[in-house]
């Protein structure tokens, strides 16, 4: 049996916190992080939480 909570069709808020909180509020903290340090990340930030 698998769990419907991982399923983001069964599961409206896993959808909107991966479509929405983590892409938003992960570039205002970058933002944020850029700002405080002094210095933009090097690397690219990845904003997909989903599993493959």
């Amino acid at each position: 049996m698998t769990n419907p909570l991982k399923d983001s069709k069964k599961n409206p808020l896993k959808r909107i916190y991966e479509d929405f909180w983590v892409p938003v509020f992960g570039r205002l903290l970058r933002l944020f992080s850029a700002v405080i340090e002094g210095e933009a990340p090097k690397e690219k930030q990845t904003y997909n939480l989903r599993d493959k």
